[in-house]
C-alpha cells in the first residue's frame, strides 16, 4: 500500500472513529482501525461490533493495500504531526507514515482478523436533513437505561410513518417523544430500535455536517449514509445493529386530560429546580405546589442532613390547586431539552403523569412519573 492523503481529513476521520474503539470488546483486533484501499479512496473502518463507522476520503492512491493498527495511538501519533500532506505505506503489516522530514513506524496486525461488515441491501431507503436528526436524538438519548430484563428501552425507538420521524426514548420512570417533519413520504412505514450508544455515536460524528442522511433498514440492522456534496469531501456511513423487541405502546402512557396547565418562564423554573435539588432529600424528591387564585408556583424542598429551599414564581395556571413532588433531576433534564422560553407543565388527576413541553411547539413532549410520598 502506498497512499498520497491530506492530513486534516485523515486526522478528523480518526478523531471520530478512534473512540468507536474505545467501547470495543476485549478481542485486540476490534481496538485497531482498518485502512483499506478502495478505487480512488482510502477507507477507514473501526467497529465495536455493535456500530461501524467507515469513511472514505479521496486520496492519491500510488499502490494498493490494507493494514490495521490502534486506532487511539494512531489518531494520537496524526495529531501531532504538522506537515499537510501524508504519504502512508503498508511494510510487513506495520504502517509508516512520510512527510518531508519526518517517519513514523507503527506496528500493526493481520488485517484478515478485522471482522467482516455486513453488506446493506440498499433497495429501500428514507432521508432526513442531519440538523433536524441531530437534534431531535440529543432531545431524547440520555433518557434510556440499560436493562438485561427489558433490552427494548435501552435504545432510542424510531418511528417513521405518514412523512413523519418519531423519536422515542424511555427509562419506565419518564419518557421524551421528539416529532420531525420528513421532506417526502417514505416508501412504507419503519419502526425499529437502536442502542443508545450508537445514538451517541451519530449524534457526535455528523453534528457538525449540514447536509442529509439517507437511512437504509433491514430486520438486524440500520445504515445512516452521508455522501459528500463533492468527490473532495469524506463519505461516512454508520451502521448499527437493531435491538431485538417490541417497543412498548408508549401512547397509553401519554395523558390525554389534565386538571391543571402552568406556563412559566424556563430559565426561572430551572434555577429554582436546581436550587431545591441542592436540599432534597435520598428520593431526591421537590414539591411543587400550583396555587391558581395566587398565579404562583411554590417550590419546595428540605432534607435532615441540608436544611429546607422555598421559592415561589409568578406563572399562568388554569384548572386546579394541586400538589405533586417529582424527582429533580429528571425534571432537570426534561426542562434542559425545551428550547423556547416558557414552559407548559400539565398535570393529571390522582397523581398521574406530568408532562412538560415548550410553548408554541407541538414537537417534544417530556413525560415524568411523579413521586409519590
Amino acid at each position: 500500500m502506498k497512499v498520497e492523503i491530506l492530513k486534516e481529513l485523515f486526522k478528523k476521520a480518526l478523531n471520530i472513529s478512534e473512540k468507536i474503539t474505545r467501547k470495543a470488546s476485549s478481542l485486540p483486533i476490534l481496538q485497531n482501525v482498518l485502512i483499506n484501499t478502495e478505487g480512488n479512496f482510502l477507507e477507514l473502518t473501526t467497529t465495536n461490533l455493535e456500530t461501524t463507522v467507515r469513511w472514505w476520503i479521496l486520496s492519491k492512491i500510488n499502490k494498493k493495500g490494507q493494514v490495521a493498527v490502534p486506532a487511539t495511538f494512531l489518531a494520537n501519533v496524526v495529531n501531532l504531526i504538522s506537515a499537510d500532506k501524508l504519504e502512508l505505506s503498508e511494510e510487513n503489516k506495520n504502517l509508516i507514515i512520510t512527510t518531508t522530514n519526518q517517519e513514523v513506524q507503527i506496528q500493526g496486525q493481520d488485517p484478515n482478523e478485522f471482522p467482516i461488515i455486513p453488506k446493506m441491501d440498499k433497495n429501500e431507503f428514507w432521508q432526513i436533513e442531519i440538523l433536524k436528526l441531530i437534534q431531535g436524538l440529543s432531545q431524547v438519548v440520555d433518557i434510556p437505561s440499560i436493562s438485561q430484563i427489558r433490552p427494548e428501552i435501552s435504545g432510542v425507538y424510531f418511528l417513521i410513518k405518514a412523512g413523519f420521524l418519531k423519536l422515542v426514548a424511555t427509562d419506565s420512570f419518564r419518557l421524551a417523544e421528539k416529532t420531525i417533519k420528513l421532506n417526502h413520504e417514505t416508501p412504507r412505514e419503519y419502526s425499529f430500535i437502536i442502542p443508545q450508544a450508537a445514538a451517541r455515536e451519530i449524534v457526535n460524528i455528523f453534528n457538525q455536517e449540514n447536509s442529509y442522511l439517507t437511512v437504509y433498514c433491514s430486520p438486524s440492522q440500520v445504515l445512516f449514509e452521508l455522501a459528500g456534496q463533492d468527490v473532495s469531501q469524506p463519505q461516512i456511513n454508520v451502521l448499527s445493529r437493531l435491538i431485538d423487541g417490541t417497543y412498548p405502546n408508549y401512547q397509553e402512557i401519554i395523558p390525554k386530560k389534565f386538571v391543571s396547565q402552568t406556563t412559566i418562564n424556563k430559565e426561572d423554573l430551572l434555577a429554582q429546580i436546581k436550587k431545591a435539588g441542592l436540599f432534597s432529600g435520598r428520593a431526591a424528591e421537590v414539591q411543587l405546589s400550583l396555587l391558581p387564585k395566587d398565579g404562583k408556583l411554590k417550590i419546595f424542598s428540605q432534607s435532615a442532613e441540608m436544611g429546607r429551599s422555598e421559592a415561589v414564581l409568578p406563572c399562568r395556571i388554569e384548572g386546579e390547586e394541586i400538589k405533586v413532588s417529582f424527582n429533580y433531576k429528571f425534571f432537570l433534564d426534561g426542562l434542559n431539552n425545551i428550547k423556547s422560553s416558557e414552559v407548559v407543565l400539565e398535570l393529571s388527576e390522582n397523581q398521574g403523569p406530568g408532562v412538560l413541553k415548550p410553548v408554541g411547539d407541538n414537537s417534544f413532549i417530556y413525560i415524568l412519573m411523579p413521586i409519590k410520598i
